[in-house]
């Protein structure tokens, strides 16, 4: 049995997980969904020093205090950010990279400069807007693709501000996550934005990839829960 961590992103919280992990709890596994500093559950800690070291750090004590190895490392959008930087410096302890339609940086890179630039702007001027110029606001959520209503508008209310230096913050990569056994790329194919395509293309030519793709928008944890527990299990395998 496998050890999942998963690492939401944007204006989330772990709460995005649960249908995914109570499918993979049922079939045996731990799960552990860290909610970022600064958001979700976690909200009232959010401050302008609140930046992508800060998340890093978050995840790395998870693994670190639950004395966790062989680690089934999973990252949604911004989450992949993080479990990049996790992975480089806990490569030992990670048995499974997964990105699920998730940035996949470089050394270098902030998660602004994976986004066009009018949406980079959009981010900085709404930050500036309504986030006190230290958060980007939870109206720049991409589509859920939950079809009903009601679940569409409690999944949206639960989203929130994300800390603008996160987003800023360049990421700094020694190249040892590349170490990681298992690496794999899930594209969620439906109207899929920024560089998650390509990314996906990339890791279907890259050997000691695999590439899936999922008929879902952005959120496959919500709308395709069953499929993307069994997928992950079977890329953690």
């Amino acid at each position: 049995m496998a050890d999942f961590v998963l690492v939401h992103g944007a204006w989330g919280g772990g709460w995005q997980w649960r249908d995914v992990a109570e499918r993979l709890r049922a079939a045996g596994h731990a799960v552990f969904t860290p909610t970022l500093t600064g958001m979700g559950e976690r909200a009232h800690l959010l401050t302008a020093d609140v930046d992508l070291e800060t998340h890093i750090s978050d995840v790395m004590g998870v693994i670190e205090y639950e004395g966790l190895r062989d680690v089934a490392l999973v990252a949604h959008s911004y989450g992949g950010m993080v479990a990049t930087g996790v992975a480089d410096r806990l490569s030992e302890r990670i048995a499974a990279l997964i990105y699920l339609d998730a940035a996949l940086p470089e050394d270098g890179q902030a998660m602004l400069d994976l986004v066009s630039a009018e949406r980079r702007a959009t981010v900085t001027r709404l930050a500036g807007e309504e986030g006190g110029g230290i958060a980007a606001p939870p109206s720049l959520v991409l589509e859920t693709g939950i079809a009903d209503a009601a679940e569409r508008a409690a999944f949206l209310a639960r989203t929130c501000a994300h800390p603008l230096a996160a987003l800023l913050q360049p990421i700094r990569l020694s190249g040892t996550f590349r170490k990681v056994p298992r690496k794999a790329y899930i594209l969620a194919g439906i109207a899929n934005s920024h560089r998650f395509r390509a990314y996906m293309e990339w890791a279907r030519a890259e050997p000691g990839w695999i590439a899936e793709e999922l008929p879902s928008h952005h959120f496959p944890m919500a709308t395709m829960p069953g499929e993307t527990a069994a997928l992950l299990m079977r890329l953690a395998a």
